[in-house]
């Protein structure tokens, strides 16, 4: 079970350019070949509409995106999502080394739903040693 961060999904629409896009399509042929069950979380499109807001016609940039996310399934925000978030944030927060809450939010709903984490920005979940994070 894969969850794709916001960072492979910007590059397989190609937004990351040509050379990011070709290691997001490998990577994504690489867990259907696992048969993987691939999904992505509601924070990921969130931070993909904030994109689409900062693009040069919002309107267009929501139709791909909106095109392209109809493959996957989203991942909504559980309780158990939110007892995680309560759990690493703490902790995170006693060690003094926090992550972003954004990046706390989406690990979180991945554990919750017992997916792996499929990013370009490993570094940004490296304070969450329970969550499996797979680069590409």
């Amino acid at each position: 079970m894969a969850c794709l961060d916001t960072t492979i999904l910007i590059d397989l629409t190609g937004k990351g350019g040509a050379r990011r896009k070709k290691a997001a399509e490998s990577k994504l042929q690489e867990l259907i070949d696992r048969d993987e069950h691939i999904v992505t979380t509601r924070f990921n499109i969130a931070e993909l509409y904030v994109g689409i807001e900062l693009s040069n016609d919002p309107r267009a940039e929501a139709n791909t995106i909106n095109e392209f996310l109809v493959s996957f399934e989203i991942l909504d925000f559980s309780d158990l999502a939110a007892y995680l978030y309560g759990q690493i944030t703490a902790r995170q927060r006693k060690t003094g080394r926090p992550s972003g809450d954004m990046d706390v939010l989406i690990a979180s709903t991945a554990l919750a739903h017992g997916h792996s984490l499929i990013t370009r920005d490993a570094e940004h979940f490296q304070n969450i040693p329970e969550l499996k994070v797979e680069k590409y």
